[in-house]
């Protein structure tokens, strides 16, 4: 039992330390939001704030972003996350949600399906974002992996987003679909 915990440990070290990047600057944050804005034709600010999602479409031409991300990712794992949001935005799947959810009587499982669909369509758009910039696929899929693993422990009914597969495959179709 020790052994498995300190092989644990080393394993989550290794991961630590394979990931780790330097923080972007405010500059290429501005960039990343240019070029977003440019591509999904709309005016949508991003603003650096406390979130425990990473990140977060408000369906208002906000999003935000958390401080530990700025910190500590790359361009393009960041460049991936916005483009999601920025897709979110875009396709109106935030009040398609709130709908959703009233309609079905606040029942949790049948809004919960309804938003998996909508983030494999926002990962999908994603994919095709950092394509459109010829951005690396692999910094934003590596950075959904570790985020997005400790839901996969749950019940698909009981989480609001896919299976981490479901996501990488998403955003690999749309990678590969320009």
């Amino acid at each position: 039992m020790l052994i498995r915990k300190v092989l644990n440990f080393l394993v989550v070290l290794l991961i630590i330390l394979k990931v780790s990047f330097s923080a972007i600057t405010q500059e290429q944050l501005q960039d990343i939001t240019n070029k977003l804005n440019y591509i999904y034709g709309a005016n949508i600010m991003v603003q650096i704030y406390p979130t425990p999602l990473g990140a977060m479409a408000t369906g208002q031409g906000l999003v935000f972003i958390d401080p530990s991300f700025v910190q500590n990712e790359n361009y393009e794992a960041i460049f991936g996350v916005l483009a999601h949001e920025w897709a979110h935005e875009v396709l109106g799947h935030i009040p398609q949600v709130f709908l959703q959810q009233w309609m079905s009587g606040n029942n949790v499982y049948e809004t919960n399906l309804f938003n998996q669909q909508k983030e494999l369509e926002a990962d999908y758009y994603a994919g095709r974002a950092l394509k459109m910039y010829n951005l690396p696929l692999q910094p934003f899929l590596d950075l959904l992996i570790r985020f997005n693993q400790a839901m996969d422990y749950t019940h698909p009914y009981l989480r609001s987003h896919p299976s981490t597969q479901e996501r990488v495959q998403a955003v690999t179709n749309g990678y590969n679909s320009i």
